[in-house]
């Protein structure tokens, strides 16, 4: 392996950046609130088509009881809602559902469907998915929430989850214009400190630096005031910088 030597490249700013205004973190929180809002419609979208494609491959019957519970609840009878409960209740003790009642957990374990599917009956079923890996949402009371985003492979959980974000970011902040919608819609941009356009690698490695913020529970956003050039850890992994974009007519005044 090469010996490398300590050089001033992360340091240099192309003299073209230096003295343009900053973006404040008003804007950022705005921009990343939109970017969310357009964001997160085709990201719940594919993990629910993983989520249903990895039960159809593997508990057909399940996918088909959850259909008749979610689409023909109202017009299903009996005897199809007691079928539909009896293919779910193991599937639920085996996601580990939150909201599951100890008389199902137990009928369940000891093979009694029946007397599981019937308590399970008693209790309304919510399906819901979620976009946060590893967390547990709590079911209201007299509910039992299907965790639908457990369904989905373990091998390919975090992409499903996170790689229509990944491409969104990673794609639009390596563009031309060097922002998504939500930054353009507030008049902002992302700039590489040396004024080259950022890389597509680069651009999805700022993407992930923004899981410093759920790891570090906020407090890394204390860099966007006490950081003079307001960057942030994932600025700092992509060398970049957040700048204003003035329209000509603020710039003139400016």
């Amino acid at each position: 392996m090469s010996l490398r030597l300590l050089s001033d490249e992360p340091l240099e700013v192309a003299p073209e950046l230096v003295g343009l205004l900053l973006a404040s973190p008003l804007r950022r929180a705005v921009a990343f609130a939109l970017d969310l809002a357009i964001v997160v419609v085709p990201s719940v979208a594919v993990a629910v088509a993983v989520a249903a494609a990895a039960l159809a491959l593997k508990q057909p019957r399940s996918l088909a009881a959850l259909r008749t519970l979610i689409f023909d609840e109202s017009t299903a009878t009996a005897f199809e809602s007691h079928a539909a409960m009896l293919e779910l209740a193991p599937l639920l003790v085996q996601l580990d559902a939150d909201g599951v009642p100890v008389e199902v957990l137990a009928a369940v374990r000891t093979g009694e469907l029946d007397r599981a599917a019937d308590e399970l009956g008693k209790h309304k079923l919510i399906v819901a998915m979620s976009l946060s890996e590893g967390t547990k949402t709590a079911a209201p009371e007299g509910a039992v929430r299907f965790p639908f985003e457990r369904l989905i492979p373990e091998q390919v959980r975090f992409v499903t989850l996170y790689g229509v974000a990944a491409l969104y970011f990673g794609i639009l902040t390596r563009g031309r214009r060097g922002a998504t919608p939500g930054k353009r819609m507030v008049g902002i941009r992302v700039a590489r400190l040396d004024g080259e356009r950022l890389s597509l690698v680069e651009s999805l490695e700022r993407f992930a630096g923004y899981l410093h913020v759920p790891g570090s529970l906020g407090l890394s956003l204390i860099y966007l005031w006490r950081d003079p050039n307001r960057r942030l850890p994932h600025d700092r992994v992509a060398n970049t910088a957040v700048l204003r974009v003035l329209r000509p007519a603020t710039r003139a005044r400016s």
